[in-house]
């Protein structure tokens, strides 16, 4: 059975922009996790997960642009790089000592950059349904910017306005990750805003932006083999893992892969949302193991 959980909200400010986050709640002595949700998702992304997860604090962010988080000035982009110096900041911001990681997909790319160069702080990285950031090989660099200024200089869609919250809820579920109707509401529940004449998103239209520069497949290696913390990755057979993003994880020292049945969201499905808990928590109990170990031998 879960347990109850106290669930609030929390603002935090870096650098006079405001992140949007949900805090779980837990014990005093419950390890910290941090949770960063994929492209076009929030916080809600780990409101089944979250109650699973045993001994653990989840504190589950809305990255800049989403959710109920503010989106950047129009001068800005929404890089990669941009989002692991954000959630740098927001570490620093929970004033923790140590934190553990767990994103999925984008967030899950994001993440894995920051426990490469935050080793000081970070015990643990848990992904799901994610290889890294997006990567593009030196030769198509040119070739990603040109589509990006081209969309930038290109006129703006205006944003759709829907009267009906229900026709929102079907357009999330044939998103380009199809998710299921509770998972949808889910999501929906920090996504949806009341605008003139209806309701509206409350993601940033640039969102659907190309990215000016990717990293290389090389560069995110680079980061991968910097890991030293234990990094649990959970993959599905219905998700997004490639032979070449799943070959690219073998940098990461120790790296445990878990594979299971599933779409893109298997910590949002009913179906799959056992399996992983399960996955994690095993993954955890392990995690504390070896540090009980280094601790004797110390």
């Amino acid at each position: 059975m879960q347990e109850p959980m106290h669930i609030k909200e929390l603002s935090i400010d870096i650098g006079g922009r405001h992140l949007a986050a949900v805090d779980f709640g837990g014990r005093s002595d419950d390890r910290i996790v941090l949770a960063v949700h994929g492209w076009m998702d929030n916080a809600a992304s780990f409101m089944e997960l979250a109650p699973r997860l045993a001994r653990c604090r989840v504190i589950a962010l809305d990255l800049a642009g989403h959710g109920r988080s503010d989106w950047r000035d129009e001068s800005s982009w929404y890089a990669i790089w941009d989002y692991v110096m954000d959630l740098h900041s927001v570490v620093q911001a929970l004033g923790v000592e140590e934190i553990h990681l767990l994103g999925h997909s984008l967030g899950a790319g994001v993440l894995s950059l920051l426990a490469a160069v935050l080793p000081e702080q970070v015990r643990s990285l848990v992904m799901l349904e994610g290889l890294g950031p997006l990567v593009i090989e030196p030769e198509d660099a040119p070739e990603q910017m040109i589509k990006g200024l081209a969309w930038n200089r290109g006129d703006r869609s205006v944003p759709v306005v829907y009267t009906d919250r229900e026709r929102m809820v079907l357009a999330r579920i044939r998103g380009r990750f199809p998710v299921s109707r509770e998972a949808a509401q889910h999501l929906l529940s920090r996504s949806i805003k009341s605008v003139a004449g209806g309701y509206g998103w409350t993601h940033d239209p640039k969102l659907m932006a190309p990215s000016l520069i990717r990293l290389s497949s090389a560069q995110v290696e680079a980061f991968f083999s910097r890991i030293r913390v234990p990094v649990l990755a959970c993959l599905t057979d219905g998700g997004i893992a490639t032979a070449d993003s799943r070959r690219r994880l073998s940098r990461i020292e120790g790296v445990q892969v878990v594979n299971l049945r599933g779409g893109h969201h298997p910590h949002l499905e009913s179906e799959s949302i056992g399996p992983v808990a399960e996955a994690i928590n095993a993954f955890y109990r392990r995690v504390d193991q070896k540090r009980l170990s280094r601790e004797v031998l110390v």
